[in-house]
């Protein structure tokens, strides 16, 4: 074996072990809930979803239930072996980690992902923009000269300016967000541990065979055409984005409400620019700036981004999508809302951003693994 190879497959072995020990340790915690759950099926809270799971929806609470368990003692037997082996210095069982890795994936990330959990993140982001926003402001003020005055003032002044005139609906807003997420905490937590799961197992499947001939001609393949996928992907926050700028006027779609409520006006304005910044976010995936750290970013200016950094977000969004798009695309069908398939294209953005992610790996990896383990 070549130095080269030795390396690459140690570089590897590391970023392996996290997501099988990651998964092994959540399926573990999703066994416990079930036997929770199988004992007293009082204390599930997936009811409150208004659009259940898929597998809930198929089989009801009860074999769902008794599914979610089996699978996730499977996935703890499996992990545990894996790991075994592993720490004896050895990819141990990278066959069955694979097959038992896309059995969980099917079963947590498709099974019991949530339509909802998609929402509620969007809905995050959308709170935390504004902050997000005056940080950037900041920097392009103190970094750059030129910008400073014909882009960083005038819109820290607007803003300003906007949050003193809409403060009321803002305290509206703000008041009507915080209970609703509340009273959906545990749903969401649940539905998050199905998700987390789901994008761990689907981790360590794949880093399981990362290193096999196969993998590596699909990787050269994906890296070699990453810019198309990048753009592919970074399309697919657009429809939506546009649909909520769109509140902002007479016409409003999916938001009738908000022509004559100024809340719902700037709870659109908000989630909209969710949109754009994952918009920025992914075409970093082909930029210099996603590989070092622009010079307007305190303390880690000039230094070289983390693959992990990049590529494991991307990959748990990608992983939310892909697992949406099943029970979205039945929903929309059955639903008659072909127009939410357009607006929300979680169908096409999650398997572009995965392989977007993908080829961003296999991109900074051909540079020289040592540097993923950073």
């Amino acid at each position: 074996m070549s130095p080269h190879t030795a390396s690459a497959r140690s570089a590897s072995a590391r970023p392996y072990r996290i997501a099988l020990a990651s998964a092994t340790a959540l399926s573990a915690i999703a066994a416990i809930l079930g036997l929770i759950w199988l004992v007293d099926p009082t204390v599930i809270v997936f009811g409150v979803d208004t659009v259940p799971p898929l597998v809930i929806a198929l089989v009801g609470m009860g074999p769902a239930t008794l599914v979610l368990t089996l699978t996730s003692v499977v996935g703890v037997a499996a992990g545990a072996a894996a790991l075994t082996g592993s720490a004896h210095g050895r990819r141990s069982g990278a066959g069955l980690v694979a097959a038992v890795g896309g059995l969980e994936t099917l079963v947590f990330g498709v099974g019991f992902g949530s339509l909802s959990t998609l929402s509620t993140v969007g809905y995050l982001v959308a709170m935390t923009m504004p902050v997000l926003l005056l940080i950037v402001i900041v920097q392009v003020i103190r970094r750059y000269p030129i910008a400073r005055w014909t882009i960083g003032v005038p819109v820290l002044l607007a803003a300003g300016i906007g949050l003193i005139l809409g403060r009321e609906p803002l305290g509206v807003l703000v008041s009507n967000l915080g209970p609703a997420l509340a009273r959906q905490a545990g749903f969401l937590l649940i539905t998050l541990l199905m998700i987390a799961i789901g994008f761990a197992w689907a981790a360590a499947a794949v880093l399981a065979v990362v290193d096999t001939d196969a993998a590596k001609r699909m990787t050269s393949w994906v890296t070699r055409h990453r810019t198309l996928f990048t753009l592919i992907a970074a399309f697919g926050p657009v429809p939506y984005g546009l649909a909520r700028l769109t509140w902002l006027t007479p016409w409003p779609i999916f938001g009738a409400e908000a022509a004559a409520d100024m809340p719902t006006r700037i709870l659109g304005l908000a989630l909209s620019s969710g949109s754009w910044f994952a918009l920025v976010l992914t075409i970093g995936l082909i930029r210099p700036w996603g590989e070092v750290f622009g010079r307007w970013i305190p303390v880690l200016r000039g230094r070289r981004v983390p693959v992990a950094a990049a590529a494991v977000p991307g990959g748990i969004v990608a992983a939310m999508l892909c697992f949406a798009a099943v029970p979205f695309l039945m929903q929309a069908a059955l639903g008659g809302s072909i127009e939410l398939m357009l607006i929300f294209p979680c169908w096409f953005w999650g398997p572009a951003l995965a392989l977007a992610v993908w080829g961003y790996a296999g991109h900074r990896r051909g540079e020289g693994g040592s540097h993923l383990n950073r």
